[in-house]
């Protein structure tokens, strides 16, 4: 079973996707499942939580990881199918005879005479055939490999010890199964079966495309042939599949993969993929393989199928899909509008923390203002839930605290500059440093500059790629469709906060004020009034703001201006964290009763509250506030019988939608 909380989604999403083929039925076409998440978003646990829900029921592999053994595609290969082969209850462990004939004559160093070659080949076989232990495959590795080139080297040392177990109970028939196999490959060209072992290692040696090929398409075809045999028992094993009519039925064989991302991880899934197409060009023949992997990025290749979950739905074209969310997925033959049908790659987007999960990581409830701050903050970031946990370590958070998520031990600046660290932002851009994306936090933050549709030009250097960064990393996600509509485009409010944080307390050039004027500036911006509204308040000039609000208030229809102080509010600040929200809330009313003491409409008084509280109200990285929750929602119900105009329910449902806030 899967362990509890988040790791359900991803584990529950196997067992959709599981179910091969009813007994009886031909097995459809099996895409490659990503799970895609940015930096700490569970992707290792959600694998392994897979792996433990698979049990001793599903034939699958302990997950491969491409971070921290970089290994190539036919080195992965080999420890997939040592991790395949191991004893399975009421199973024959799989061979992977046809895999390990090729290992065998690719490693083998051959004599230029033919006779001779077939001679050392046929020797070499026979020998693993009869004594494949590990020792003894060392002494037939070395023999075969005296004179190896530098592209065989890792596979060698990958491949010595697993060379026993993946040719055991070979025998005289799978031997000559195996080989016939490889006499039948097109690069063979009809050669008899040990000459054919000769010509493809020649070739694999002249070639690591070439040799990746055949043993790919060898190792899949051993898959096709142990699944087969292996496949009686299955319907008897424990599962736990979505199977409602509880029919016999066969298991795919699940291959795990953390960290494609990394290494040649996108590499080894392209050649398992044209594997796969190659051969189902030769034959109407699919393999049971259920490949899912992890993945911190978004691969561009994927997007002759799928939408990049960063970019809205508005210029979406009909011939792709959405990428969804893992509640979401259904399986792809039973559901087709879920999924492509005909594409390869799956990629799945990881579900965040619900209040529930983060509260019980924080053993508190769900009402406790520290689950309330830590879902805010993190967003539903399992590494950042984990952060807020260890900087609150049990002590009560009093209510509108802004320094809550300040270790008393670090300086400010250190203490967000960690956080960013810990989350690699600038991992991939190795001329780009972490103090230069702190640098463009005021570009990288804005509304109007995170989606991907955006034209806006900006002059500060290196933002362009910086925010291509932030959306390859899967840190901007467009929303899910909410009652017909769609949310804004947001950069993580964990990255975000953070980012702009670490700016604020920045002691030097170039500085929060600074960087926010340099914004203000920009031609862009002075000509849209929304984006200079949100610098103006980034800047604190909250009175200036209210002004503006308070000239459109009567002349858009009301939901615009509701989206429009949206959008102004959720500008960030660099007030005193050590300030809290009550003594910030005061200072900004009466800033603007001291700009305009004169002629001051009620609508203005009233909008002064709104436009502090909302502002107060929308920093995550701040303690959760009721007082001006309620202040917004009252604002909200006062300003309506103050309009002229008669779309006044939008306001009201703003009131609404303010108090359902955590």
């Amino acid at each position: 079973m899967a362990a509890p909380g988040r790791l359900t989604d991803s584990a529950s999403l196997a067992r959709r996707l599981l179910w091969n083929r009813r007994v009886g039925e031909t097995a459809g076409p099996q895409p490659v499942v990503v799970l895609l998440g940015p930096t700490g978003s569970g992707k290792t646990e959600a694998l392994n939580s897979i792996s433990r829900d698979c049990g001793s029921g599903v034939v699958h592999n302990q997950p491969l990881d491409f971070a921290q053994d970089e290994p190539k595609t036919v080195e992965a290969l080999a420890q997939i199918a040592f991790g395949l082969s191991r004893r399975w209850p009421s199973r024959k462990p799989p061979r992977f005879t046809r895999f390990a004939l090729g290992l065998i004559a690719v490693q083998a160093t051959l004599p230029n005479d033919r006779e001779q070659a077939r001679d050392k080949l046929n020797r070499a076989i026979k020998e693993f055939a009869k004594s494949p232990t590990a020792e003894r495959t060392a002494e037939i590795v070395q023999t075969l490999s005296d004179a190896a080139e530098p592209l065989l080297d890792p596979l060698l040392a990958t491949t010595a010890n697993l060379l026993p177990t993946l040719i055991r109970y070979a025998g005289r028939r799978p031997l000559a199964n195996a080989k016939r196999w490889h006499a039948g490959f097109p690069e063979a060209e009809g050669a008899d079966p040990l000459d054919a072992l000769i010509q493809l290692s020649i070739r694999g040696r002249a070639d690591s495309a070439e040799m990746t090929s055949w043993l790919t398409a060898a190792f899949l075809a051993d898959v096709r042939a142990s699944h087969e045999v292996m496949a009686k028992p299955e319907p008897k094993s424990p599962c736990e599949c979505v199977n409602p009519a509880d029919q016999d039925h066969y298991h795919n064989w699940i291959v795990l993969l953390y960290n494609v991302d990394h290494g040649a991880g996108f590499q080894f899934l392209e050649d398992i993929t044209a594997a796969r197409e190659r051969h189902l060009g030769q034959r109407e023949e699919h393999d049971p393989l259920l490949i899912i992997a992890t993945s911190g990025r978004w691969h561009p290749e994927w997007e002759s199928d799928w939408h990049p979950p960063w970019k809205s739905l508005e210029n979406k074209p009909e011939d792709v899909s959405v990428v969804s969310r893992c509640t979401n997925v259904g399986h792809w033959r039973t559901n087709p509008a879920e999924a492509r049908p005909t594409a390869s790659y799956l990629p799945v987007l990881l579900e965040p923390l619900k209040i529930e999960e983060t509260a019980r990581i924080l053993g508190t409830s769900v009402r406790s203002p520290a689950a309330r701050l830590a879902q805010r903050a993190s967003g539903g970031l399992p590494r950042a839930v984990h952060t807020v946990q260890n900087l609150l370590d049990g002590r009560p958070l009093d209510q509108a605290r802004r320094d809550a998520l300040w270790p008393d031990d670090l300086a400010e600046a250190d203490s967000f500059r960690e956080r960013l660290e810990d989350l690699r932002l600038s991992h991939h851009l190795l001329d780009v440093d972490l103090e230069e994306f702190v640098t463009a936090a005021a570009w990288a933050t804005a509304p109007w500059l995170v989606p991907a549709e955006s034209t806006s030009l900006v002059s500060q250097p290196k933002i362009g790629r910086i925010l291509t960064e932030l959306r390859t990393g899967l840190w901007v996600i467009a929303p899910e469709r909410r009652g017909g509509t769609e949310d804004h485009t947001v950069l993580h409010p964990w990255i975000a906060r953070t980012l702009l944080s670490a700016l604020a307390a920045r002691d030097g050039e170039p500085s929060y004020e600074t960087q926010f004027r340099a914004m203000l500036e920009d031609t862009t911006v002075q000509r849209d009034p929304e984006r200079k509204a949100y610098c103006l308040l980034a800047l604190g000039e909250f009175a200036e703001v209210v002004t503006m609000l308070e000239e459109r208030f009567d002349r858009i229809p009301h939901q615009d201006w509701v989206d429009l102080l949206t959008l102004v509010s959720g500008a960030p600040d660099n007030k005193p964290l050590q300030h809290d929200h009550d003594a910030l809330y005061q200072a900004l009313v009466r800033e603007d009763q001291r700009g305009k003491p004169d002629d001051r409409s009620t609508v203005r008084n009233v909008l002064a509250r709104l436009v502090a509280a909302a502002w107060l109200l929308t920093n995550p990285l701040a303690g959760p506030d009721d007082e001006r929750k309620k202040l917004v929602a009252q604002c909200f119900r006062e300003l309506a019988p103050l309009s002229r105009r008669s779309d006044v329910a939008a306001l009201y449902e703003a009131a609404r939608q303010t108090e359902r806030l955590f």
